[in-house]
């Protein structure tokens, strides 16, 4: 058993430095009420925003986060995740979130988050954010802030933003304005992407699992006894 235990935490601790986060949050630098204005339905408010960022090895992008509020009524917007050109989004979607997700009305700002299920980004620049476009149609007007840090990124770092209205196309097809020196009050959490054929990181405690399993099963068949049927 002792030998099993061992190479159980061995292969946790594998794990572990494979899961490693290698993450990114702003929202603890921002002040909790600085935004960007406008960002809802219909034209002139602001259809689609979000943020750039850079990618400097393969990861695995888990989820992905906005400050949003101060909303004059309820809005309902999609995450969507694209590849970055350096003026537009580009390519197709390498994520869109599966229904909307609804802001409520009122003054308090929120950490609204989607959840990707895993997506490996390869080294690149690509472009997080959450648009109004594809839900307009019957919604009431409203307009929300974004949480906004007035402070530069890193390379490849900043808010990018549309007034697409309900024409989605434009994503990638016309520049996007990105105000100078802001970022958003954002999180992108990732992992490190596995190697070829490693099991992908949720998955590990099951394969360790199944291994002190194994182990002890083999140990309970070396001492001679047999699983058998209940009567």
């Amino acid at each position: 058993m002792g030998i099993v235990f061992r190479f159980a935490v061995l292969l946790s601790l594998v794990a572990g430095s494979l899961m490693a986060d290698s993450s990114i949050d702003t929202t603890s630098s921002w002040n909790g009420t600085t935004n960007v204005p406008g960002f809802g339905v219909p034209n002139p408010n602001i259809a689609t925003i979000g943020q750039t960022i850079s990618v400097s090895t393969s990861s695995v992008l888990t989820s992905f986060a906005f400050e949003i509020g101060a909303c004059s009524a309820a809005v309902n917007i999609r995450g969507e995740v694209y590849a970055w050109d350096g003026s537009k989004a580009t390519g197709p979607n390498l994520f869109e979130s599966s229904g909307v997700t609804t802001v409520p009305a009122g003054s308090q700002f929120q950490l609204i988050t989607f959840n990707t299920g895993g997506i490996i980004l390869p080294p690149g620049n690509y472009i997080l954010f959450a648009s109004t476009s594809k839900d307009q149609s019957g919604a009431p007007a409203a307009s929300c802030g974004w949480g906004d840090i007035l402070a530069p990124g890193g390379p490849g770092q900043f808010i990018a933003f549309e007034f697409n209205g309900a024409d989605p196309t434009q994503w990638t097809g016309q520049a996007w304005n990105s105000p100078a020196g802001s970022n958003s009050a954002f999180q992108a959490i990732f992992q490190p992407a596995p190697p070829p054929g490693t099991p992908i990181p949720g998955t590990f405690p099951l394969v360790v699992a199944g291994l002190v399993a194994l182990g002890l099963l083999g140990r309970w068949r070396l001492s001679g006894h047999r699983f058998r049927a209940a009567p």
